[in-house]
């Protein structure tokens, strides 16, 4: 049995392994949360299918401000991860675990009690009620990092092993490795997203309304992405993305920017040359692929009439499709050199009926447009409480 066990460790480390390979391969382009982390690395290790593992896992965490410890129970219910309400554990109980002794603890019923009744004595009445039948063994190991945290798996088949022991340290290792490089990921991207939003700040010098309107496309086009049923990396990448649609402007001279009423043909054209310098402050950086595509695309119109490059219908990127609805719902709520603003009411009725500046059979994805309509209400929420000070004070770091 011993080099059947040896077998079942390795293949499970290995399977640990290319999951941290599968993880590190995307860091750049993946988001994720802990909790994803934990989960796929869970399912690696858990029992079932013919595969050698406990019945549950317990991960556990220290709560800095109270020293509680708390935590989930994770097991696998027909091929499904199902997860435990929070377990707070008291550190003075008998249930708790000193984090600060704890490295590998290995431990069967046999070893110290004489029934296994006797032994549930060591476990949380919740964790016995979650694993739902009796606790016979467990393997505990601490997990490295900032926050004191530890693994304990319950229920090997027959007794918990040395080569149980090991397979468990590896998920702790690969848990506490992948959750630092989440969190230094986390870091890099609020870092970018600051930067992204300092770009789109600097449009703000020549036009007052400018930086209340960016956060508000940002919005709006972030819930048309939702609500398109879009994946949530996209819609979280074209909710920052969207600010970035007239950054071209910056090279836009003021007195055309500025100017009072209709602009003459050659300004005009002048105008239309914002969507090409966007596209070429934004660069080729691989992060910016979304923004640059909004930039350069916002302006086009779904039966290829608009500009720079006349595209149409899906050769028009998404994200440039979805940003030129959110830019002219808040283009035409908000009020201009050359026009007053609009209500709600009124604006709807252009987005149904069209006027002098915009067809909606003729400008906007139908599918874009008709969702739109469905969540319009939240659009006016947005303007309304987008429309203020609080515009600026949404953007800072954190929020």
């Amino acid at each position: 049995m011993s080099s059947e066990f040896c077998e079942m460790s390795l293949r499970q480390t290995q399977e640990l392994l290319r999951l941290t390979d599968a993880t590190l391969q995307n860091i750049c382009c993946k988001r994720f949360t802990s909790e994803e982390l934990y989960e796929e690395a869970l399912r690696r290790v858990l029992g079932g299918k013919g595969k050698r593992g406990p019945g549950s896992i317990l991960l556990i965490f220290k709560d800095r401000k109270n020293g509680f410890y708390r935590g989930s129970v994770f097991h696998l219910k027909e091929g499904v991860m199902a997860e435990s309400e929070e377990i707070a554990f008291d550190p003075d109980s008998s249930y708790a675990i000193d984090m600060s002794d704890v490295d590998l603890v290995k431990s069967n019923w046999c070893d110290t009690c004489e029934s296994v009744e006797e032994y549930q004595a060591n476990f949380h009445p919740t964790v016995k009620a979650f694993v739902g039948r009796p606790i016979t063994n467990f393997v505990c190991n601490r997990i490295s990092g900032e926050r004191p945290c530890a693994i304990i798996a319950f229920n090997y088949p027959g007794e918990a092993t040395d080569y149980d022991a090991d397979v468990l340290r590896s998920l702790a290792v690969v848990i506490g490795s992948l959750v630092t490089l989440s969190n230094e990921v986390q870091g890099t991207e609020q870092a970018f997203i600051y930067t992204i939003d300092a770009l789109a700040r600097a449009c703000e010098a020549a036009e007052e309304e400018t930086g209340k309107h960016v956060v508000r496309v940002n919005r709006y086009a972030g819930a048309l992405a939702a609500n398109m049923g879009l994946p949530s990396a996209f819609v979280e990448i074209v909710s920052h993305a969207a600010q970035m649609h007239d950054v071209g402007k910056i090279k836009i001279p003021h007195s055309i920017l500025l100017k009072e009423g209709s602009l003459a043909a050659e300004e005009m054209q002048v105008m239309k040359m914002h969507p090409v310098y966007g596209e070429q402050i934004l660069g080729d950086s691989p992060r910016l692929q979304v923004a640059r595509e909004i930039a350069i695309s916002h302006h086009e119109n779904w039966d290829g009439s608009g500009y720079p490059y006349q595209l149409k219908g899906d050769k028009i990127p998404l994200a440039g499709r979805i940003v030129k609805l959110a830019d002219v719902y808040d283009a035409l709520r908000s009020k201009r050199t050359y026009k007053p603003s609009f209500n709600h009411e009124e604006t709807l009725a252009v987005f149904r009926e069209g006027d002098e500046r915009v067809n909606p059979t003729l400008h906007f994805d139908p599918e874009i447009l008709k969702t739109f309509f469905a969540i319009e209400h939240q659009f006016e929420k947005i303007f309304e409480s987008l429309s203020g000070d609080k515009a600026y004070a949404d953007r800072q770091p954190g929020k």
